[in-house]
């Protein structure tokens, strides 16, 4: 069984539902790195206690373990903390550990080179949705503009975060819509819980989502849900260009081509037994 980092945010909710404890110092602790990630000049202790609202002592006793463990370093001179390489080594063990990203590797590369599109494995995150796997389209090599392995991207206006969505059961899209800012990324971003419902509706029927300059003025990216053998779906998969490399007669041969590699992908799945855990 694959462990995806969606099933996080549906623990998480099942726990405060259930009334279950959540540890303080852990919940600070993730904070702390969340808002250390968020800062490339790093930041100082006092800095962490302000945006957090925590005393400077217990940021300063977390910052100390997670320095000594290698998961921050410090720069003495201004005081600023950074992310240290230990999490460098956790996120590619994420990689290496992947049955998924195993398992998908092969029908993206045939993917790429069928289409000629740079190709993404996304899968559910906290809020958003998390490329872990990427295949570079050959003329892109010394070029490429996509997004990056570990890079987030919106559900609600990504083509693999609305794929994904319109393929959960109702009451798991109820859990998890309330938890999105629908924020406009590009000229067409859906910005109402409405429009995004009725686009869902139609991604559910078609088998795939488009992302028309939703994340990215002048980008679109087409994307199809992966499915485990239970018909679970909290990774997906994706072909990327430009809004001139993805016309809409083109759009249309990918969009067939990722809805074929994605059920490809869920047949392996199928046939090896692994199962997403939720």
């Amino acid at each position: 069984m694959e462990l995806v980092p969606g099933a996080r945010f549906l623990s998480a909710s099942k726990n405060l539902m259930a009334g279950k404890k959540v540890s303080p110092a852990v919940v600070r602790t993730l904070d702390i790195l969340e808002a250390i990630s968020g800062r490339h000049t790093g930041v100082t202790n006092a800095f962490l206690a302000r945006r957090l609202g925590i005393p400077k002592s217990s940021a300063s006793s977390i910052l100390r373990v997670l320095q000594g463990r290698g998961y921050l370093c410090r720069y003495s001179e201004s005081g600023r903390y950074k992310l240290g390489p230990n999490l460098l080594t956790l996120g590619r063990r994420v990689l290496e550990t992947s049955e998924i990203r195993d398992l998908a590797l092969p029908i993206m590369r045939g993917l790429v080179d069928q289409v000629d599109l740079t190709c993404h494995l996304a899968i559910l995150g906290r809020h958003d949705a998390v490329h872990f796997e990427k295949i570079v389209a050959q003329r892109y090599f010394r070029q490429d503009k996509t997004r990056a392995v570990g890079e987030h991207v919106p559900m609600h206006s990504s083509s693999v975060g609305k794929a994904l969505l319109a393929n959960w059961p109702r009451p798991m899209l109820d859990a998890f819509l309330p938890y999105l800012d629908l924020h406009k990324f590009g000229p067409r971003t859906i910005t109402t819980l409405p429009g995004l419902l009725a686009k869902l509706e139609e991604v559910r029927k078609q088998g795939y989502a488009v992302d028309d300059e939703e994340c990215r003025p002048g980008w679109r990216c087409v994307g199809a849900p992966i499915f485990d053998p239970m018909g679970r779906t909290t990774v997906a998969v994706c072909l990327t260009g430009t809004v001139a490399e993805l016309d809409d007669v083109r759009l249309a041969v990918a969009a067939a081509a990722v809805k074929e590699a994605a059920q490809q992908i869920s047949r392996r799945l199928e046939l090896e037994n692994v199962q997403f855990a939720m």
